[in-house]
């Protein structure tokens, strides 16, 4: 018998080091010939630039073949430097599929072991090593880290890091230690208790004690300044739970000496310590890497491989690749909310369209939401996959054609891949929403900013890339959800999506513009799932035209290399340093006039300086940049000394300013989305501080000015509304009452201190006291006088009116000029003017019927 392995091994011609020459060389699966023109430029430009930069990232579509690329990349430096090489990848699942398509296409790779020594395959640089980041970055990783007793570190000669863009909360939680309530409910409560009076100087007692008693689900950071003093304190306690409990084993030794560096979260949940960020340096076989390569989906922002990787800023702000359409799918992605016919029950129908599609047309259905919450709705017609076991167990049967849906998945917009015909109608069902408390912080430290925006869009690319998964598959997608309509519909949003989404979104809203009814949308569907060939070629010759490159995320990539560079010089005590980097930055993006970068961001930069400056020990410092912070971005701490009052500017004509709003959305009925979205807060479930946001929102949709001076500045009302160039309500906001309770005293006795202050403030203008209450009852006591109330009846009214204005401008097409002139109509004939808000909707208090508690 003919031995072609020793007729192999007696060759001796060299290992080839191109990785389009390994390629070629290779023995491949059946029905693959060559590489798409997508890989072979990427592949190239790596081999070029291999040896001057210690970090590259590659961008390809998703499903244009990245894992491929990867190991051809690996094989690559394992036939020319026999190092070890190491491959990462987000879960076990992809650990899985990587390791299969190696042995696909016969390039020699191993998998980790936890209780396995290393394979001598990997350690001589024969082998790629393929882990999950876990098995790479913890406390005792088999690896090394710095500054315990580990044995000599492994040296790689290159690390790939699968789906980089998608690692940033991934990472961060292995560096994050949380006290969960439910197994630790004793010493979260210790825990908590210690920064209770610290929130109370704050002004934010309330908001504290309703969230660890679980009545609100926000998150708190605790001072930077209160963590500093009690940190030790809090060390002592956990070095304690270290010892008798393993769950903590694992991040104790990244976290023990870096306390100072980090954020402290308090939810309803858990009580959180993470660092600023992820202390990957503590892993000499990552820091100390030559090579790392980062391969990423085509998103338009690349900080987060800046932010959890340290990454070279320069090199991530040139990645390679391709203008090659290779692996984009196709999609067609609809709008329901969007379309110009009435639907009197959306989830009903989108429901019977699940069902149509998994049992009538035999088509993988998929619904995607952002919590278990947000599933409810859909378990009485689809799968619910509530743990990681039945998600990877659904999938496979989606992938095996053994089921067709639906199933409904929470929170998993990346790390499941659905193929074919695995998966051919997806439901995106609401705004993404992170899941660790870290991430809901960061929203809310971000909300409506660039910051906030970027990490929306990148998590909605991600879900819609797990139905169709490159060149040659197809789906269709359907966006549904007040929220998630809201935020495609403002036009500046659609600049975070990648220039193909943003081209097949764009298609989606003139497709959802010409559905006239029900029975036309089905039939739309089906074009996709048919293979319309008009359907095909409108696509195809649409997407062709957004192959152009954008520069707009290099901003964000420079603030978060400046935010990484300050980070380490804190760390290493040069403070001064530190706090000059981010001033400079600072400065330069007033005086070039960055609009990238917004004032959100500006507050969150400050913040980090007047954290710096009080680990240093300036005071005076750290107070002046909390205040700068504080200014820009009020929902960042507010200084330990409160800030000044800042008056509001007087609202111009009411008219221009809705319309004005208005035109931020496109097509215009996405305001419609963003309006109920606001106003689903106006209701007595809704927290105090949704409520009086909302409150307050719905006078600025109004075309009034308004603000939260108690929230802002810990002075004065609730909210405040200018009507007009001198009247103004002072609102006091008493949502959560029962309708049982009629107004108090005490609670009186806040509007009318609430009054003082204005009249100090702003003491030329009118003013209408205004208590929000969920009736017009006060007791007996209560001396109302002139003050009105807003009752919850009456909100609804005013919601309702306001709806039916906006409905009647949203279905407009004029241009702004003659849009003006018709708001100006329909507020004439409205009881929404300023005039008339005061006389229809605000009504006198009435004395308390005997007996009526």
């Amino acid at each position: 018998m003919v031995d072609f392995k020793k007729l192999r091994q007696s060759k001796t011609q060299p290992n080839a080091i191109e990785p389009i020459e390994i390629f070629r060389r290779l023995a491949k699966p059946p029905g693959i010939n060559d590489l798409y023109t997508s890989q072979a430029e990427v592949l190239k430009n790596w081999f070029d630039r291999r040896n001057n930069e210690k970090d590259l990232v590659i961008k390809l579509h998703t499903g244009g073949g990245k894992t491929l690329v990867g190991l051809l990349i690996a094989q690559s430096i394992l036939n020319e430097h026999h190092e070890p090489v190491i491959y990462l990848a987000p879960t076990v699942q992809l650990v899985d599929q990587i390791l299969q398509k190696a042995i696909e296409y016969n390039i020699p790779a191993v998998k980790y072991g936890k209780s396995v020594d290393f394979s001598d395959e990997f350690l001589s640089g024969k082998s790629v090593l393929i882990c999950t980041y876990n098995a790479l970055f913890h406390g005792r990783s088999r690896f090394g880290v710095y500054g315990t007793a580990s044995e000599n570190p492994i040296k790689a000669a290159a690390i790939i890091v699968d789906d980089a863009h998608a690692t940033f909360s991934t990472v961060r939680d292995i560096f994050t230690l949380k006290v969960e309530r439910n197994s630790h409910a004793e010493l979260y409560s210790d825990l908590t208790n210690i920064f209770r009076d610290d929130f109370d100087k704050l002004g934010k007692i309330g908001t504290f004690d309703d969230l660890v008693s679980g009545a609100e689900s926000t998150t708190l950071e605790v001072p930077y300044w209160s963590w500093k003093s009690k940190c030790n304190q809090i060390r002592a306690s956990l070095k304690k739970e270290t010892d008798k409990d393993n769950n903590y084993k694992y991040v104790w030794p990244l976290l023990r000496d870096n306390f100072e560096y980090c954020h402290c979260l308090i939810s309803g949940d858990s009580f959180v310590i993470t660092p600023i960020f992820p202390l990957v340096d503590l892993i000499p076989t990552f820091q100390d890497c030559p090579r790392r390569i980062f391969m990423s989906a085509t998103i338009s922002d690349d900080s987060a491989i800046i932010r959890t990787f340290d990454a070279d800023s320069d090199s991530v702000a040139k990645p390679i690749t391709s203008n090659s359409l290779a692996g984009v799918s196709e999609r067609m992605i609809l709008a329901p909310e969007l379309m110009p016919f009435d639907i009197d029950n959306l989830l009903k129908m989108l429901k019977a369209m699940s069902k149509w599609a998994a049992d009538d047309k035999k088509v993988g259905t998929v619904v995607l939401v952002s919590s278990k919450f947000k599933a409810e709705p859909w378990q009485d017609i689809a799968t619910f996959a509530d743990s990681t076991g039945k998600v990877t167990d659904y999938v496979k049967q989606l992938q095996d054609g053994q089921s067709y849906g639906p199933f409904v998945f929470a929170n998993r917009y990346d790390g499941i891949d659905l193929p074919g015909s695995s998966c051919r109608l997806l439901i995106l069902d609401g705004l993404p929403r992170g899941t660790s408390e870290y991430d809901r912080y960061r929203m809310n430290m971000f909300g409506g900013g660039n910051e906030f925006m970027a990490t929306v869009a990148q998590k909605i690319e991600q879900g819609m890339g797990r139905g169709a998964r490159g060149a040659g598959d197809h789906c269709v997608v359907i966006v549904t959800g007040k929220d998630l309509i809201a935020w495609f519909a403002r036009s500046s949003n659609l600049e975070f999506l990648t220039e193909s989404t943003r081209a097949q979104f764009q298609m989606g809203i003139e497709i959802s513009k010409d559905v006239a009814d029900k029975k036309d949308l089905y039939e739309t569907i089906l074009r996709c799932f048919d293979r319309d060939k008009e359907w095909t070629e409108y696509h195809a010759e649409t997407l062709a035209d957004s192959t152009k490159t954008s520069e707009k995320g290099i901003i964000s990539l420079e603030q978060a290399s400046i935010e990484r560079k300050a980070f380490s010089l804190m760390r290493k005590g040069y403070h001064e340093k530190a706090i000059e980097k981010l001033n400079k930055f600072c400065e330069k993006v007033d005086n070039e006039g960055k609009k990238n970068l917004d004032k959100k961001s500006i507050g969150w930069l400050r913040q980090s300086t007047a954290r710096i400056a009080h680990c240093w020990g300036r005071m005076d410092l750290a107070q002046e940049f909390q205040e700068q912070a504080y200014s820009n971005n009020n929902n960042l701490l507010r200084p330990q000394t409160a800030p000044p009052y800042i008056k509001v500017t007087i609202p111009g004509k009411q008219a221009k300013s809705i319309v004005e709003k208005l035109n931020e959305f496109n097509p215009r009925r996405g305001y419609l989305s963003s309006f109920n979205e606001i106003v689903s807060h106006l209701v007595p479930e809704a927290s105090n501080n949704q409520f009086e946001q909302a409150l307050a929102d719905l006078g600025s949709i109004l075309g009034f000015t308004t603000q939260r001076p108690d929230h802002t500045y810990d002075v004065g009302p609730d909210v405040l509304w200018f009507l007009s160039e001198n009247l103004g309500l002072v609102i006091e906001a008493k949502s959560r009452k029962s309708q049982k309770n009629p107004l108090k005293k005490s609670e009186h006795g806040q509007l009318l201190n609430a009054v003082e202050w204005f009249i100090k403030e702003y003491p030329k203008l009118k003013y209408i006291r205004v208590s929000l209450h969920p009736t017009s009852s006060a007791t007996k006591s209560t001396i109302t006088g002139e003050s009105k109330v807003l009752t919850l009846e009456k909100t609804n009214q005013l919601i309702s009116d306001t709806r039916r204005l906006l409905e009647s401008l949203c279905e407009s097409s004029i241009a702004t000029d003659e849009l003006i002139i018709r708001c100006e109509e329909l507020l004439s004939n409205s009881n929404l003017t300023a005039t008339s808000i005061v006389t229809e909707y605000l009504v006198s208090f009435t004395p308390e019927v005997s007996g009526q508690r």
